[in-house]
């Protein structure tokens, strides 16, 4: 049986080679070019983008979103990855690990749409926390993005970083995902990036790092933007009490693997006076059954008053409603359920939060 396996992927491996015409260092990096008549790739993202691009709100979201249409096409790329995809590794990563987490793993090819938005990511949802974040800034118009510098923090796909990146802002990307590592690790993913139509280069990195949870890696900085979407809220950073006396307590979803209000402090500490910490989360709504719980459904942030001020932050906006434009974009971006209007209460909500770093007088 590990004889056919190797077989597999030395076929793949010598398949790739002779593909691109190259037996470079990493064959399984570069591909053949994605076929959309076979497979679909980038061509899915611009019809979104197309649909929703009068969903946003400023002319910054506005300018995201088209610069979809800007996004270079991806050769297929090879990477061990788990059943589901919610894990993967490089070739030389894969070599590393233990032979008993070894058969947990397939060599598969990365397509091009897989590149831009992993497992049913749904980028162009971000366009909305980015409305939120610049709406009445200098950054509400995309030349007021060019040189400030934005961090995305534990997004799971890096289409979000190019596509700012294309706007001209200097963008970080600070994540702690294997996933992210192993998908995005040649050169040019990161660095300059060309501007969309009518806007400047920007520049764009990726840093695997523990941070916030070892507060010494700070990922650079001082940012004036850090941009948070579906990672930090209650349902997704807090121990779940148990409902009933037959339940257990739910671990975090996204654990933040450090105290929350050290985790706002940090982010707090990465950001210039002036600057923006954004939080946008969304869940679906809760059951109204009796003892069915979800954690995912709280969309609040988890931060005390306590905590905001002991961080050193404002609070302009806590928690306000954005749920009609999520529903909105989210059913032209793949989300099925968010076209069910029949109900009373919608099948899902969006919540933001905007806090602010003093300037100090």
């Amino acid at each position: 049986m590990n004889a056919m396996k190797s077989c597999i992927r030395t076929c793949a491996i010598l398949a790739a080679m002779c593909l691109t015409g190259s037996a470079g260092a990493q064959p399984l990096v570069t591909g053949p070019a994605n076929d959309t008549k076979k497979i679909p790739g980038l061509e899915v993202l611009v019809k979104q983008a197309e649909k929703v691009a009068p969903i946003a709100r400023t002319e910054t979201g506005r300018a995201f979103i088209e610069a979809v249409k800007a996004l270079p096409n991806q050769f297929r790329r090879y990477v061990w990855t788990d059943r589901v995809f919610s894990t993967a590794y490089t070739e030389a990563e894969y070599e590393q690990l233990p032979d008993t987490q070894k058969p947990r793993y397939r060599f598969r090819p990365l397509t091009e749409l897989a590149y831009y938005t992993g497992v049913k990511e749904r980028p162009l949802v971000d366009a909305l926390a980015l409305d939120d974040a610049v709406a009445g800034t200098d950054m509400e118009t995309p030349d007021g993005l060019v040189g400030k510098r934005i961090m995305l923090f534990n997004p799971r796909v890096i289409t979000q970083g190019r596509l700012l990146a294309s706007l001209g802002a200097d963008v970080t990307i600070a994540h702690n995902q294997q996933r992210m590592r192993a998908v995005y690790n040649e050169p040019n993913d990161v660095g300059e990036i060309p501007g969309a139509e009518g806007h400047p280069s920007g520049h764009l990195r990726l840093i695997y790092t523990d941070w916030p949870a070892e507060a010494s890696t700070q990922p650079g900085g001082p940012y004036d933007l850090i941009l948070i979407s579906d990672w930090v809220s209650n349902g997704l950073n807090i121990i779940t009490p148990p409902m009933a006396r037959w339940q257990t307590a739910v671990r975090p979803l996204r654990p933040l693997g450090v105290d929350l209000d050290k985790a706002l402090s940090a982010f707090a500490e990465a950001l210039k006076p002036g600057g923006r910490l954004v939080i946008y989360a969304y869940g679906p709504i809760q059951p109204r059954n009796r003892g069915v719980y979800l954690p995912y459904a709280d969309t609040r942030v988890p931060f005390s008053p306590e905590m905001i001020e002991n961080a050193g932050l404002e609070a302009l906006v806590l928690d306000a409603d954005d749920t009609p434009a999520f529903l909105e974009l989210s059913a032209e971006t793949g989300l099925k359920e968010a076209k069910d209007t029949s109900g009373e209460v919608p099948p899902f909500h969006a919540t933001y939060s905007i806090f602010v770093k003093p300037i100090e007088q």
